[in-house]
């Protein structure tokens, strides 16, 4: 009867989301890549680059050569605009990758960089992306690009292409990069919160959003007891403890539900902030 009622247990709202983790690197990577085949690619380079046609210099012709990726980025906005950052939480194959590949590296060999005031970082990371071109120093489109390095690293096993890039030095720092700021990181998304150009925008969709009173994660302040449980949990550092209340950043939070799940007095909810 015992194993019966456990086998009918519900799916906790955490093994769902890592079941959509996994789906979106099985629709989106390598050797797979069933959704950009469907289009004629293998990977986020060229067509669905979701990171070129942002240069702001000069547009045009990089809108129609990364269509697919205009359009990804489109539906992923009007879907945080709607509910919250849904893609980089439950989708997004490189963020998904990385925050999974970090529950394999024992906790005393996590880098946290909570420490980190992110929302500063990440929007002047995204200042030099954009205005860089503009200026004339150069695009930084294609370097330390996580949409790049982390299809080439599934691809490497199979594309001699693939296994050479990681030889240069660009190869070597990308590489290097996603470990510190991914795998080795607490939460697996360092450089989601720092260093990713669409995420950046994604986050000021998502905290103009908020101001329009569209639904967020947010901390039902009558409810919380100011415990600090939901703290650690969270793989944005998006939560900070103010006057013993927790309060969560709309610039940081993913909708992951990790700190719903480790709030005892269910304090965590989606709403309106």
């Amino acid at each position: 009867m015992n194993r019966v009622m456990k086998l009918s247990a519900p799916v906790s709202p955490a093994r769902k989301r890592t079941l959509f983790l996994i789906l979106g690197i099985l629709l989106f990577l390598p050797p797979l890549s069933l959704v950009p085949q469907f289009f004629g690619a293998v990977g986020f380079c060229g067509t669905w680059c979701p990171r070129m046609f942002l240069k702001l210099s000069p547009p045009g012709r990089i809108f129609a050569s990364t269509y697919m990726g205009v359009a990804l980025v489109t539906a992923l906005l009007a879907v945080t605009a709607w509910r919250g950052r849904y893609w980089c939480s439950h989708v997004c194959p490189i963020g998904g990758v990385t925050e999974l590949g970090s529950r394999a590296v024992p906790k005393r060999g996590k880098l946290d960089f909570s420490w980190i005031h992110a929302p500063s970082l990440r929007y002047g990371y995204l200042a030099v992306f954009l205005l860089a071109p503009v200026l004339g120093l150069g695009s930084i489109c294609c370097n330390l690009c996580n949409f790049s390095v982390v299809p080439k690293l599934f691809a490497a096993p199979f594309e001699p292409a693939s296994r050479a890039y990681f030889l240069t030095t660009m190869g070597g720092i990308n590489l290097a990069s996603i470990g510190v700021l991914g795998f080795m990181a607490r939460g697996g998304r360092a450089y989601c919160n720092l260093m990713c150009p669409v995420g950046a925008i994604d986050s000021v969709v998502n905290v103009a959003a908020a101001r329009l009173g569209r639904p967020r994660v947010r901390v039902d302040a009558d409810k919380c007891n100011g415990c600090g449980d939901c703290v650690v949990p969270c793989p944005v550092w998006a939560i900070e403890m103010t006057d013993d209340k927790a309060r969560i950043s709309q610039a940081s939070c993913l909708p992951c539900g990790l700190c719903a799940e480790a709030c005892p007095e269910e304090a965590i909810v989606h709403g309106r902030v």
